[in-house]
C-alpha cells in the first residue's frame, strides 16, 4: 500500500483508542512497582516526566521567609551557598579570594550546624561531612585547580583542562545512559504488555545483548536530526511525530542502524501523526490534574500509564506494518515480544536446560543439622557431600529460572533476534549460594579480624605517622570485622538470591552491631572506643552514615566477592588441617580475650577515657587535655578518620572540639585548628 492509499485509510477510531488506553491499564495493574521504579529513574535522570517532582519543592510562607533570611544573613558579607562567587573568582585567578570565600562558607556551614543543635547532621568530622562541606563551599574546585597549579600549568591551560573534563563528563553521561534510556524504558513496557514476569534487570538489555553502543547512537541521531528540523517553521511538530517511534524501534531491535529506524519510523508514521496527535490530547485531563496536585497523579500514576498507552500503540502501527509489508518492516523481527511461544518451541531451544532439571531434587538433612543447612548455608559434614549438595542446588536455581520461561510468564531469551550473552566462566565459580562449613568460617573470621587490623592500623600509621596496636584486645585482630562478616553470611544466607535486600539487611545488621558494640564496652570499661559525633548522619556518636555505608558496600563484597573467593582456596586445604589451625587460633583468641577482660589495650590513640577528661578539666591542666583529646585521634571501625571528643561542653581556655564544644563557643581559627 503506497502513501496516498494509507493516508486517512487507517485512522484509529475512539473505540479502538479506548480498547488501547484499557489493555494500557490492565499493564499498569499487573507490573506497576515495575513501571513506577523505570519513571522514577527516567525522572532523576532528566530523561522524561521531569515535572513529576514538582510537590517536592512546595515551601510555606514560613520557609520562604527563613530562606530569606538564611540568604540575606552573613556576617562574612558573602550570601551563603554562593559557590558560583567561588568558581568565577578561581577562574579569574584570583585563587586567594576563591579560597578564602571558600573557607568561609565551610565554617559558616558548621557554626550553623553546632547552633542547630541537630546533631545528627553534624558538619565537623568524617568524610561524608568534609565531602558535603567542599560541594556546598566550592572548597572541592578550588583544591582541584590548586593541584594543577602545583603542577605548573597555567591559568589558560587549568581553564581549559576544567572546561574539557566538565565537557566531557556531562557528554559522556548524556550521551551513553541519559540519552539511550527511552529505549531502554520502552524495552521494559514492550515486554510488560506480554509477560507476567519482568524486572528492573531488563532495563540492560542492551547491554547484555552488546548493542548499548549501537543503540546510543540511534537515540543521538534521532535527537540531532529533530533539533536541525527544529530550526524551521513547522519542523519541530511535524517532525516530533515522524520519529516518534525511533524508541520503540530501538527498543526492539537494537541492532538496527540509525539510517533504517529513522526511515522507518517516518514510513509507519505516515497517516497517522494526526491520529497520535489525538492520542496524547486525551491525556491534557490527566495533565491538568497533573498540575493541580502538583505532579502528584503524573508520578504515581499517569507517567506509567501514558508509556503503557504509547507502547500498545506501537504495537499497534508495528502490525500494520507487518501486515500491509512496509518497508522496512524486516527490521521489526522481534517476534515473541509481542506474541508469547508455544511450548513446543519453549521445548525445543530450551532442551538442554529442561534434561538438566529432570532429577533434580534437593539434598537436605533432617532435624537441628538441616534447620542450619536451610537457614544459615551452613554444613558439617565432607566436602564430596557438600559439593553434592550444591550441584542440586545448581540445578534447582536454573530449575526455577526455566519454569517462569516454560510457563510463559518471562521474555525467552534464547528466541530473541539479539540473544544475550553468557557471563564469563570465572563468576560461576564465585557461586554465592554455596554452603559454608564450620571450619571455613571460622578461618574466615580471623581472617576478616586481621584484615580490619591491618586496616586501621595503616590508617593511623599514614595519618599520624605513628604505630597503634587498635581494638580493645592485644593480638592482631579485630573481632568487630570478623564477626561482622561471619554474621552476615550466617543470618542473610537467605537474602542471598536478592541483592538489594542484602545490601539494606547488611547495612541495619552492621549498625545493630555496631551501635550496641560501643554502647556495652562503654558501660563495661567507661570508655568510648570510638565516637562519631560531629558526623553526618550520626546516633548518639555511636554509629553514622558514611561508616554504615562502608559496611554495607563491604558486606556486600564480602558476600558475592571475598567470602566464595577465600573459602575456594581454603577448599585446596585438607580438612584436617584447617581444624588444627581452627584449635590453635581459637586457644589463641580465648587465652587473649581472658587477659584483655582486665587488662583491655588502652592508649594513645586508642580510646578517650572519660576519667582522663574529668581529672584533666577538674586540675585546670587544659594542654594536657588538649592533648589527650589530639592523640585519640585515629581511625573509626568504617576505615575514616574520627575524633575521641570529650563530652565536657567547655574548658578553662574557652576552646572547644568540634561537635562536643559549647554552642556557639568555637573561633573560626579553633575550628581550622582542629580540622586540619
Amino acid at each position: 500500500m503506497d502513501k496516498k492509499q494509507r493516508t486517512g485509510a487507517e485512522r484509529m477510531p475512539r473505540a479502538q483508542r479506548k480498547q488501547l488506553k484499557q489493555r494500557a491499564r490492565w499493564s499498569v495493574k499487573q507490573h506497576y512497582g515495575v513501571m513506577l521504579s523505570v519513571c522514577l529513574l527516567a525522572i532523576l535522570l532528566g530523561t522524561e516526566f521531569t515535572g513529576s517532582l514538582d510537590f517536592l519543592k512546595v515551601q510555606t510562607p514560613t520557609d520562604v521567609k527563613v530562606e530569606r533570611e538564611v540568604l540575606e544573613e552573613s556576617e562574612f558579607g558573602i550570601e551563603q551557598n554562593n559557590v558560583w562567587k567561588v568558581v568565577t573568582e578561581v577562574l579569574a585567578g584570583n585563587l586567594e579570594q576563591g579560597t578564602q570565600d571558600a573557607d568561609r562558607l565551610t565554617e559558616e556551614a558548621i557554626r550553623k550546624s553546632e547552633d542547630s543543635g541537630e546533631t545528627a547532621l553534624g558538619r565537623t568530622n568524617g568524610v561524608l561531612a568534609n565531602l558535603v562541606n567542599d560541594l556546598t563551599s566550592g572548597l572541592f574546585f578550588v583544591k582541584f585547580v590548586k593541584g594543577f597549579y602545583r603542577l605548573g600549568f597555567s591559568q589558560g591551560a587549568i581553564l581549559f583542562i576544567v572546561s574539557v573534563f566538565v565537557l566531557t563528563v556531562g557528554i559522556g553521561f548524556w550521551f551513553l545512559v541519559k540519552n539511550v534510556y527511552r529505549a531502554a524504558g520502552r524495552r521494559v513496557f514492550l515486554e510488560c504488555r506480554t509477560y507476567e514476569k519482568v524486572t528492573l534487570q531488563r532495563l540492560l538489555f542492551f547491554l547484555r545483548s552488546r548493542r548499548w553502543m549501537n543503540a546510543c547512537v540511534n537515540m543521538l541521531m534521532q535527537y540531532v536530526l529533530y533539533i536541525l528540523w527544529s530550526l524551521t517553521i513547522v519542523g519541530a511538530a511535524v517532525k516530533r511525530y515522524s520519529y516518534f517511534m525511533v524508541p520503540f524501534i530501538v527498543a526492539e531491535n537494537p541492532e538496527i542502524s540509525w539510517r533504517d529506524s529513522i526511515k522507518l519510523s517516518r514510513r509507519m508514521m505516515d497517516g497517522h501523526k494526526w491520529e497520535c496527535f489525538l492520542l496524547e490530547l486525551t491525556f491534557v485531563p490527566w495533565k491538568l490534574l497533573g498540575i493541580a496536585t502538583l505532579g502528584l497523579t503524573d508520578f504515581f500514576y499517569v507517567n506509567a500509564y501514558k508509556t503503557a498507552t504509547l507502547a500498545e500503540y506501537y504495537a499497534r502501527l508495528r502490525r500494520l506494518a507487518k501486515e500491509e509489508n512496509l518497508a522496512g518492516s524486516a527490521f521489526l523481527n522481534d517476534t515473541y515480544l509481542f506474541e508469547k511461544a508455544e511450548r513446543g518451541v519453549l521445548s525445543s531451544v530450551y532442551a538442554d536446560m529442561v534434561l538438566q532439571g529432570v532429577g533434580a531434587v534437593p539434598m537436605h538433612l533432617r532435624g537441628v543439622r538441616g534447620f542450619i543447612e536451610r537457614n544459615f548455608g551452613v554444613v558439617m559434614y565432607s566436602r564430596a557431600e557438600e559439593a553434592k549438595i550444591w550441584e542440586a542446588e545448581r540445578h534447582l536455581l536454573a530449575e526455577e529460572a526455566m519454569e517462569e520461561i516454560m510457563n510463559r510468564h518471562a521474555y525467552p531469551d534464547r528466541l530473541s533476534p539479539n540473544p544475550i550473552h553468557r557471563r564469563s566462566n570465572h563468576f560461576e565459580k564465585l557461586h554465592y549460594m554455596r554452603h559454608y562449613t564450620v571450619s571455613s568460617l571460622v578461618l574466615m573470621f580471623f581472617l576478616f579480624s586481621f584484615v580490619g587490623w591491618l586496616w586501621e592500623v595503616n590508617l593511623h600509621l599514614l595519618s599520624d605517622g605513628v604505630f597503634v596496636n587498635r581494638g580493645i584486645l592485644q593480638g592482631p585482630w579485630l573481632p568487630i570485622y570478623g564477626s561482622g562478616c561471619v554474621m552476615i553470611l550466617l543470618l542473610l544466607y537467605r537474602l542471598r538470591r536478592a541483592p538489594l535486600k542484602e545490601f539494606l539487611a547488611t547495612v541495619v545488621l552492621c549498625g545493630f552491631v555496631e551501635y550496641f558494640t560501643s554502647y556495652f564496652m562503654e558501660a563495661m570499661y567507661q570508655t568510648r572506643w570510638w565516637d562519631y559525633s560531629g558526623y553526618f548522619l550520626n546516633l548518639n556518636g555511636r554509629i553514622c552514615a558514611e561508616g554504615l555505608f562502608v559496611f554495607g558496600v563491604g558486606g556486600f563484597a564480602v558476600v558475592y566477592l571475598a567470602a566464595p573467593a577465600i573459602d575456594n582456596c581454603l577448599r585446596r586445604l585438607k580438612p584436617k588441617l584447617c581444624v588444627t589451625l581452627c584449635v590453635v587460633l581459637l586457644a589463641l583468641f580465648v587465652c587473649d580475650g581472658l587477659y584483655s577482660a582486665a587488662h583491655p589495650n588502652q592508649g594513645k590513640g586508642i580510646s578517650a577515657s572519660s576519667a582522663v577528661m574529668q581529672d584533666a578539666q577538674g586540675t585546670g591542666d587544659t594542654q594536657e587535655a588538649d592533648s589527650s583529646d589530639r592523640e585519640a585521634w585515629g581511625t573509626n571501625t568504617a576505615g575514616t578518620h574520627f575524633v575521641m571528643a570529650r563530652r565536657e561542653t567547655a574548658r578553662a581556655d574557652g576552646g572547644c572540639i568540634p561537635g562536643q564544644g559549647s554552642r556557639g563557643s568555637c573561633t573560626l581559627v579553633q575550628i581550622r585548628t582542629v580540622r586540619e
